[in-house]
């Protein structure tokens, strides 16, 4: 009996003390669910969502070099800031209405992903360049030769000349061991991410694979996921000559190269997007990055450092005898197809636009957008397009319909609009696409003289809320 009344002692003790904590924990006022977090330099514009049922939800400040820093989280009313030291922990409430939100801020040691020195920043500034880089093109061809690669015609493009040739010089080296390694960290699901820090890395005048000048990573994360294996793929380059292949096959990349820079006319996409987006332009350069054996995926990544920003897609070559793929059936002029075939760096270039746009309506937006399965078919599981992105992907591709309006002749529009609809709503998941683009066209052509697409947001905000109810 004494036992039991002990451990109740005990128990209730502790609630107590736990109590107390509880109570000397800072709070923060918030009215809206969007908080942005000013980590250090880095302004995270509507960054963190609310999540009350974490106790405490966690927020991994960056802290560069793991120099202390300031951490301020921002709401619609109020703000508060902690000096975050590497390793340790600061507790704080946001509260909203009668709903408390326990927060936890931890210090972690971070190395920048890119470092934009002045040289770098005063060449690209204002510019956007297209480019085929030559550890990146090694990294591209090595995934093309796993077993994973061979078997997903999804993965790697294997229907160009380029491919057979690739699978004539390199076929007498599948046994490299680099393969093998690749092989499975794609059965992890890190495609991406081996392929996108190919770019974080070149050659010096050694033939030596070294890192970026100026890059520490271009995947996605904290940590570059082809370091591991720089050494295999050293070996993998040096013993297939790859070099020497690469500069056999400068003629196709320079091909494939020019189409983007002067056929699908990228700075005419960018024109068109200042134009209707005058203030939204969030980047100082685009850097486009691809290979032609990319298949049918595409990713984007954004970097900023003193100061400077760059977006940077990473994309695949819209070969033309793919077309039918995505317009079947559509009898159009070559003029039309180019605009079409455009489409792969086009959506990828918008987030610089669209991103920055939304998020001066982020909380509007997400009430918008609030039942998920009926924006986004729930096959595609809760982390395809969550929250306000699944609104940016829908206007992503209904600037792609306007563009079409401007660019295509009147005749061959509704063939290709409705390639579009097919592919959004079909294939990838969103089934409201075709309605918001029989509102959003007529809104677009009969917009008041000098009105952008910026100006109609609200109105487009407002159809999203009317079909959300």
């Amino acid at each position: 009996m004494k036992t039991i009344k002990l451990f109740i002692l005990l128990l209730l003790s502790a609630l107590a003390a736990g109590a107390q904590e509880e109570a000397k924990l800072p709070v923060v006022k918030a009215g809206s669910d969007i908080v942005s977090i000013q980590d250090g330099d880095n302004l995270k514009k509507n960054a963190w969502r609310l999540a009350p049922e974490a106790k405490p939800d966690v927020y991994e400040a960056e802290l560069v070099n793991g120099r202390k820093q300031k951490v301020t989280f921002i709401t619609d009313v109020d703000s508060i800031s902690f000096d975050v030291e590497e390793g340790k922990k600061y507790d704080f409430i946001i509260q909203k209405g009668d709903t408390l939100c326990y927060t936890e801020i931890v210090g972690t040691r971070f190395t920048p992903a890119a470092d934009f020195d002045e040289k770098y920043r005063k060449e690209r500034k204002g510019r956007t360049f297209v480019d085929i880089p030559e550890v990146y093109e090694l990294v591209n061809i090595a995934i093309a030769m796993t077993p994973t690669g061979i078997a997903d015609k999804d993965l790697v493009y294997q229907n160009s000349d380029y491919y057979k040739a690739v699978r004539a010089w390199f076929d007498p080296y599948r046994d490299h061991p680099l393969l093998a390694a690749l092989d499975a960290e794609l059965k992890k699901e890190q495609y991406f991410n081996l392929k996108m820090n190919g770019y974080a890395f070149e050659f010096d005048k050694a033939n030596r694979i070294v890192r970026s000048k100026t890059f520490d990573r271009t995947g996605w994360g904290r940590s570059n996921a082809l370091r591991p294996f720089l050494e295999q793929l050293q070996s993998f380059s040096d013993q297939t000559r790859f070099r020497e292949f690469f500069k056999r096959n400068k003629k196709t990349y320079a091909e494939q190269i020019r189409f983007y820079r002067e056929t699908a006319d990228i700075a005419e996409m960018k024109r068109w997007l200042d134009r209707n987006f005058p203030s939204s332009n969030d980047y100082d350069t685009y850097n486009i990055v691809f290979s032609p054996l990319v298949a049918y995926n595409q990713s984007t990544n954004w970097f900023e450092s003193n100061g400077f920003k760059e977006l940077q897609p990473h994309v695949n070559f819209p070969y033309p005898q793919d077309f039918g793929r995505y317009a079947k059936d559509a009898k159009v002029s070559e003029k039309s197809m180019i605009v079409f075939r455009g489409n792969i760096v086009f959506t990828e270039i918008n987030h610089g636009y669209i991103n920055p746009e939304a998020e001066k309506y982020a909380d509007r937006i997400a009430k918008a957008i609030s039942r998920r399965d009926f924006w986004v078919d729930k096959r595609m599981g809760p982390n395809y397009y969550g929250g306000n992105a699944a609104f940016n992907e829908y206007m992503n591709w209904a600037l792609v319909s306007l563009r079409i309006v401007d660019y295509v002749p009147e005749t061959e529009q509704p063939a290709l609009i409705a390639a579009v609809d097919r592919m959004m709503t079909a294939s990838r998941g969103f089934p409201q696409f075709e309605k918001l683009d029989k509102f959003l066209i007529p809104l677009y052509k009969n917009r008041k003289p000098g009105q952008t697409l910026a100006d109609l947001y609200p109105q487009i905000i407002e159809w999203f809320e009317q079909q959300n109810q």
